[in-house]
């Protein structure tokens, strides 16, 4: 398994785990930082952003991006997301 879908695996685990009850705020921040390494994954080909503003944007793209991802590998989604709620 590639490092993106390992990190996309533990992603998906967090947000199962967080369905069934509250997350510590150990686990919060530990899921974000997954959250962020996922996202980061699709924007690389941006500079580092240099301020909070570009910081913002540069978020809001990766999300999207992600977002478009995921529509666009539906199956593999639903396996990682599968796998991970058992």
């Amino acid at each position: 398994m590639s490092e993106f879908l390992r990190l996309l695996a533990v992603y998906y685990a967090c947000d199962h785990a967080a369905a069934l009850r509250p997350l510590t705020a150990a686990e919060v921040a530990a899921c974000m930082g997954h959250y962020n390494a996922v996202k980061s994954h699709f924007v690389t080909d941006l500079p580092p952003p240099a301020s909070s503003e570009d910081r913002s944007t540069t978020s809001n793209l990766a999300f999207t991006r992600f977002k478009r991802w995921e529509s666009e590998n539906q199956q593999l989604v639903a396996d990682l997301r599968a796998r991970v709620s058992h």
